[in-house]
């Protein structure tokens, strides 16, 4: 049986804003791979993408409607000669000549001599002829060649993250394959005798694995592969036959056994298998035995073992760290706003504070909603939870009203 040994663990808490920094100088841009691009949402652009002609290729219209001029319309109503019909995908046969129009549908190529677009709205929407109701100024409802982009301009730059855009603009260049980050593998693995998985019976001072299936959750989300290693048992034997067997991966991560208790043996294994701790302990709440720690070669993040405190160190440290593994460039850690909060908030003041809110934006402002319960164990506090609103050391009480910086941890929704 272990002993407690306290002194072990008096590693001096260290920041959050610092605990980030040591995160990301330990990680490096992992290697690249090439993939189509309708497999490239959720990935990392690893190569910048140029244009290869102008987009639109020409000027065209922006609006169903007609092609003009604009000295025919400037003293309306007037009535035009309606001379060709230019659906999208077609060039007109004809020249728009004084006194003429074509009609045209979005995205047709403008024929020559027109200049604007009287949309259809403000025409009584003649098929032979059209009688136009208000004057335009020359250009109106146009899209210019190139106003999207030109040949040759970079459009998508190196290290930046592809969403639902990004894939567009990669159809829009035909850019059919493209060069992404490769996905980091995430081993994750579960501490304690109390552990029991999902299907196992429920039984007196048994805790169910929950940890380990939000954290799988939270690193697909993060844009990695997870990799379940398992329960282990308390011993310090079964915790470095895991943390070896989770070495094939990137990165590892365990949950729970890194408090100061007389079972917790993450320390104890990580010392036998010779790794170099980063840091042990974080100035946070929900959060503060957070050990990063590089283990031949592999960056370790041992989380403590409550649910809440679980995710919230991972969307602090460890959704950064990914981000950064597969080549992201900017914006890698979670963005914090302001927000005024729509009720008191109380923390104890003996180190920040990360209270779980739902951020909602209302008439411009964005407000936030605190969550009923704040324990650290209450997993169903962040079900709803998109933002954590930060209460600093030696503040104790905020009042309703209050303007305070607020992590974004999920979209916002308006009301």
């Amino acid at each position: 049986m272990a002993t407690f040994q306290p002194s072990r663990h008096n590693e001096r808490m260290i920041p959050v804003e610092e605990a980030q920094e040591r995160v990301l100088a330990e990680v490096e841009p992992l290697g690249t791979e090439q993939v189509a691009f309708t497999e490239a949402h959720g990935r990392v652009l690893r190569e910048d993408v140029h244009a290869r002609y102008d987009v639109p290729h020409g000027d065209n219209t922006a609006m169903d409607g007609y092609a003009v001029r604009a000295d025919d319309i400037a003293n309306p109503p007037v009535t035009l000669r309606v001379i060709e019909n230019l659906p999208a995908g077609t060039v007109a046969t004809k020249r728009v000549e004084p006194g003429t129009a074509i009609r045209i549908m979005t995205g047709a190529l403008m024929p020559e001599g027109a200049d604007t677009v009287a949309h259809v709205e403000i025409t009584d929407a003649g098929s032979e002829k059209v009688q136009v109701l208000e004057p335009l100024r020359r250009g109106t409802n146009i899209r210019k060649r190139g106003e999207d982009m030109h040949a040759g301009d970079v459009v998508l730059v190196d290290g930046t993250p592809l969403h639902a855009a990004e894939v567009g603009v990669l159809a829009g260049v035909q850019k059919p394959v493209v060069r992404v980050g490769r996905r980091p593998t995430v081993a994750i693995l579960s501490t304690g005798d109390e552990i029991i998985d999902v299907g196992d019976a429920m039984a007196p001072g048994k805790v169910l694995n929950s940890n380990s299936y939000s954290l799988a959750a939270l690193v697909c989300e993060a844009g990695a592969i997870p990799r379940m290693i398992g329960i282990v048992p308390d011993t310090k034997e079964a915790t470095i036959a895991a943390i070896e067997s989770a070495l094939e991966s990137d990165f590892i991560i365990s949950s729970g056994g890194v408090s100061v208790g007389a079972y917790d043996f993450v320390k104890d294994a990580l010392d036998a298998l010779g790794a170099e701790t980063k840091f042990w302990q974080v100035a946070m709440k929900p959060g503060k035995p957070v050990v990063l720690s590089r283990v031949r070669g592999r960056l370790y993040f041992g989380l403590p073992g409550n649910p809440v405190s679980c995710m919230v160190s991972f969307l602090l440290f460890i959704a950064p760290a990914i981000r950064k593994a597969m080549g992201q460039t900017s914006n890698l850690l979670p963005p914090i706003v302001q927000t005024q909060v729509s009720a008191s908030l109380k923390s104890r003041g003996d180190r920040r504070n990360y209270l779980r809110v739902r951020v909602v934006a209302r008439d411009g402002e964005l407000v936030s909603v605190p969550m009923t319960s704040q324990g650290s164990g209450v997993s169903t506090s962040m079900v709803q939870a998109n933002g954590l609103v930060i209460v600093e050391t030696g503040i104790t009480a905020v009042e309703a009203g209050s303007i305070v910086p607020t992590v974004l941890v999920g979209p916002v929704q308006t009301f």
